[in-house]
């Protein structure tokens, strides 16, 4: 692995830059199951250059907001991607994934999601939203497959022995429940970390919750 670096607009992202995101935030009251999978996760990843993400920055990336950083949409904007978001997601109902087995990666490490036809469905939708609200230049990237992210590197390690590590893991998957789409004012940040080297930190500010289905 290798440091990880946020991208925007095809360019490493800005210290400090905030942008709108659809997450996807995981419930581990009701799933018990993935919160002994991260527990199990972590301990793995412990010893690596990795900054681990709490409980609560935990997520699954459904889309970015990527035509402008989050400073230059007002809050009249805001409400139009959020009444746009409840139009497009009303006609899909709640669903479960499999989260898991655990993935090192150039970046870190990351738990899969499948399988992929709900997930597909819902970032159609969102997407859809986006571009009604804000225009076609709200999406630029396909964002590849869909994932929850563990933890974000900031130094160079053996991506193979992690994986390792993970691979042992028993038992490997868990059920995640998908009832809502968050939105999300998202930053990064890059703080100091050991050995002279910096860290990309996470954080975020809710904008608004979207229920699948118009459930409450």
């Amino acid at each position: 692995m290798k440091k990880f670096v946020p991208q925007f607009q095809g360019s490493a992202w800005p210290d400090g830059m905030r942008v709108l995101h659809a997450y996807l935030l995981p419930d581990l009251t009701a799933d018990r199951e993935l919160s002994q999978l991260l527990t199990a996760c972590r301990d793995a990843m412990r010893p690596y250059p990795i900054t681990l993400l709490g409980n609560d920055h935990l997520h699954a990336t459904i889309e970015m907001v990527a035509d402008t950083s989050a400073d230059n949409i007002s809050a009249a904007e805001r409400k139009e991607l959020a009444k746009s978001l409840r139009k497009h997601l009303a006609g899909t109902a709640p669903f479960q994934v499999t989260v898991g087995s655990p993935i090192a990666n150039k970046a870190g490490a990351l738990l899969d999601l499948s399988p992929d036809t709900s997930l597909i469905d819902l970032k159609g939708r969102v997407r859809e939203a986006f571009r009604e609200a804000r225009g076609p230049e709200a999406i630029q990237h396909d964002g590849g497959r869909h994932h929850m992210s563990l933890g974000y590197s900031w130094d160079t390690a053996s991506s193979d022995t992690l994986q390792s590590a993970l691979r042992r893991i028993a038992p490997s998957h868990a059920p995640f429940h998908v009832a809502r789409v968050h939105l999300l004012d998202v930053q990064f940040r890059e703080r100091a970390r050991e050995r002279e080297t910096t860290a990309w930190e996470i954080s975020w500010a809710p904008v608004a919750s979207i229920p699948l289905g118009g459930s409450n």
